[in-house]
């Protein structure tokens, strides 16, 4: 009985050394997808879309649905990424409160394990005593046997100790573990080439970007070169008027 006391003190040694130096901390929210919003660079945002796969420019840059819906200031792309950064808040406060807790219950199981071990050891003083008189062939003899005092406590601490050593174990693992924290996409209704380019061509008249033409299926690219050439004014002609574009005369052939 005096070894179990030892033991569970050292167990309860070792646990206390591991709830100091191996309890990680509760990790930070995620940054990435939470910070400013993109302005642009002032050039047009357009939005290619055909029947293979969708794609964004910024002139001739690549952009990412993101970008487009935050240069573009789409109040309903707002509104969701800042629910999303306030629930990643939220399970951060609720991890560090989790993580308290934990520490709270590891001190139990402790606790628990000590308190044990000093019953266990306790037990031994509470058996009962008989003594045999000494005879002229054999001296006084002592026996002790466990009644049911002894072995309750003996029990209990026994008990004790096997559920402080379980409680450690449950509150060390579950307060190690971090919080599900949501990592920012555009969420699917959001991220769509009819709906990105519903947020875009308004901003795009508002900088004075020129408007993207149809384009044809299995476009690459989106050619801007095409798009200011098509703005230039006509040349002019020969005899310094611009040309014009006749309507054809209806009647004759």
């Amino acid at each position: 009985m005096d070894r179990f006391a030892r033991r569970s003190r050292a167990v309860a040694v070792a646990a206390t050394a591991a709830m100091a130096g191996c309890f990680p901390p509760v990790p930070k929210p995620p940054t990435s997808g939470y910070g400013a919003p993109y302005h642009g660079t002032g050039a047009g945002i357009y939005v290619k879309d055909s029947r293979s796969d969708w794609s964004i420019k910024e002139g001739q840059r690549p952009l990412t649905s993101e970008q487009a819906l935050e240069a573009a200031g789409d109040a309903e792309y707002e509104a969701r990424r800042q629910l999303a950064k306030q629930y990643n808040d939220r399970l951060y406060d609720e991890g560090y409160s989790h993580h308290r807790r934990a520490y709270m219950v590891m001190g139990a199981g402790v606790a628990a394990i000590v308190l044990g071990g000093i019953l266990y050891g306790l037990a031994p003083s509470l058996q009962n005593e008989s003594i045999q008189p000494a005879t002229a062939d054999m001296p006084e003899m002592r026996t002790y046997t466990s009644g049911g005092a002894a072995n309750g406590v003996a029990n209990l601490g026994f008990g004790l100790a096997i559920a402080g050593v379980a409680v450690i174990s449950y509150a060390y693992h579950g307060g190690r573990e971090a919080p599900p924290y949501h990592e920012w996409h555009t969420p699917a209704a959001l991220d769509r080439p009819a709906y990105v380019r519903q947020q875009t061509e308004p901003y795009n008249e508002k900088i004075g970007a020129p408007s993207l033409p149809d384009l044809a299926p299995g476009t690459k690219a989106i050619d801007t070169k095409a798009i200011d050439s098509r703005l230039r004014p006509p040349p002019p002609s020969r005899d310094g008027a611009a040309r014009r574009h006749m309507p054809p005369m209806r009647g004759n052939r």
